[in-house]
């Protein structure tokens, strides 16, 4: 089972830290087209790389002052703002995605290839008469001069007409490029039903989707961390609070010296310093005081406090 949640805790890590990555990528202007251009190939690659390191670099931050909460409510607050940063990256990306299957589904469409060809024979018209007007202009007759004019006209005429055409690239195919993608027609069906718009849907489906990789990513984390906790070996105090500390670390003579000391750090009676601790013989070696003192270090009832000794968290309190 504890092996099950390492790798599924590594899993959605993974997920959310490739999504952060690959929406700072985007911020870059990078695109996988960019990267086959021979020109400029060099800057894109720094550019590429940076950029996925930074989104890996928040996302890795994320997760280790999560693991680290419990010493410091800053390591909480840190880490929730960069799972925020982390769930908008999300979102961005999934949103872009979608978008960029419309586009690629719009120009493959046939009303999209028909209004190409429109456009290319435009172009192609225009450069006749271009080449027509330059050889009537270059003529000794002024008939030809006077026949020039009527393919200025026609060049107008046509420069008209691209422009027209040209403005209606955006939206030509557009209708049939929603029906194409799967995702774009789910939203638009589930908005259909619900009498939503298709924004909303979409706004909220990949919120949701999103908001779970993160919660599901931060769980895991903590699922794992008190698994250890339970497999390492648990000392329950008096205020309930589970100090693991190894089982090899202790033996039956051992054991109830560990509980009484614990005991004593949290109800006050001896101060956590480890010369204090010796010195009041609980007939206890170094090695195992250290153990206790980072037990009740790493679950956050002790905190760090000058020349590497420590102290009682302010936070913590016995009833």
């Amino acid at each position: 089972m504890f092996r099950l949640i390492q790798i599924t805790q590594i899993i959605f890590c993974l997920v959310s830290m490739i999504l952060t990555s690959l929406f700072a990528l985007s911020l870059s202007g990078v695109t996988i087209d960019g990267l086959s251009d021979q020109e400029g190939w060099g800057k894109t690659v720094f550019l590429a790389v940076l950029f996925v390191l930074i989104g890996c670099c928040i996302d890795i931050s994320k997760y280790l002052f999560w693991a680290q909460r419990q010493r410091s409510r800053y390591y909480v607050i840190l880490s929730l703002i960069l799972m925020v940063f982390s769930w908008l990256a999300s979102c961005a990306f999934l949103a872009s995605s979608e978008h960029s299957l419309i586009q690629e589904s719009q120009i493959r469409s046939d009303q999209y290839m028909a209004l190409l060809q429109r456009i290319d024979s435009a172009k192609a018209e225009i450069s006749f008469h271009e080449r027509l007007l330059e050889k009537r202009l270059n003529s000794a007759y002024h008939s030809q001069w006077k026949e020039g004019e009527v393919n200025v006209d026609k060049i107008a005429t046509l420069n008209s007409t691209l422009t027209g055409l040209m403005e209606g690239t955006s939206d030509v195919g557009l209708e049939a490029a929603t029906k194409m993608v799967p995702t774009t027609r789910f939203f638009t069906e589930i908005g259909q039903v619900l009498n939503v718009g298709a924004q909303v849907i979409r706004a909220i489906g990949y919120g949701l989707l999103s908001l779970l990789l993160e919660v599901n990513t931060l769980g895991m984390i903590s699922l794992a961390r008190a698994l250890k906790l339970d497999v390492d070996g648990d000392y329950v105090v008096p205020d309930g609070v589970g100090i693991g500390v190894h089982s090899g670390d202790c033996d039956v003579e051992v054991k109830p010296k560990t509980i009484q000391l614990t005991n004593d750090i949290l109800q006050g009676r001896i101060p956590p310093v480890l010369r204090k601790i010796k010195a009041a013989h609980y007939d206890l070696n170094l090695d195992v005081i250290r153990q206790v003192l980072k037990s009740l270090f790493d679950v956050g009832i002790l905190e760090q406090d000058k020349r590497n000794s420590y102290k009682i968290n302010e936070n913590f309190k016995i009833d």
